[in-house]
């Protein structure tokens, strides 16, 4: 009979980080604080309207939300383990999941109003081209050229322009 061969010990069921359970827990609490610090500055400049700073900002909060996210992940892979971490610590990781929760809604509800306000305006000037073109009596076919009958004069007129 041929001996099963065990896992080499890097294969073996680790976590990602390898830090114990309670650096983990401080470890992602600690880019979750910075991001609701993130997320409160991105939420005022998104206020005052502007948006060069709120683009400045995006880098750094896809950073930590990736970050966030395989932090928690890894601590779902170790439930076990966490059940015997800090309750404190816990609990601050739950209070500020909420507090991110809040502060990503409010975010999102900011930029939602930013967008309609942009299309507001992006209708009105499509609308006032529009009814430029329409005076003006020059317009554009299906095709994108100048309709020659809306520039070409009519027979009559050239011919008495003529003579």
């Amino acid at each position: 009979m041929i001996p099963r061969r065990q896992k080499p010990v890097y294969a073996q069921d680790q976590s990602k980080s390898g830090l114990p359970a309670d650096r983990l827990l401080q470890s992602v609490l600690d880019k979750m604080e910075r991001l609701i610090i993130l997320y409160t500055q991105e939420i005022d400049v998104l206020s005052v309207g502007d948006m060069s700073k709120f683009q400045l900002l995006q880098p750094e909060k896809i950073k930590l939300v990736r970050e966030c996210e395989l932090g928690i992940g890894e601590i779902s892979q170790r439930k076990e383990e966490m059940n015997n971490c800090d309750s404190v610590l816990k609990s601050r990781i739950l209070a500020s999941h909420d507090s991110l929760q809040e502060l990503a809604d409010i975010s999102k509800h900011q930029c939602e109003a930013r967008f309609r306000s942009l299309r507001r305006i992006q209708e009105r000037l499509l609308d006032a081209a529009r009814d430029k073109i329409n005076k003006s009596g020059k317009g554009y076919g299906r095709t994108g050229k100048i309709d020659a009958h809306l520039s070409a004069k009519p027979m009559a007129t050239a011919i008495n322009e003529a003579v």
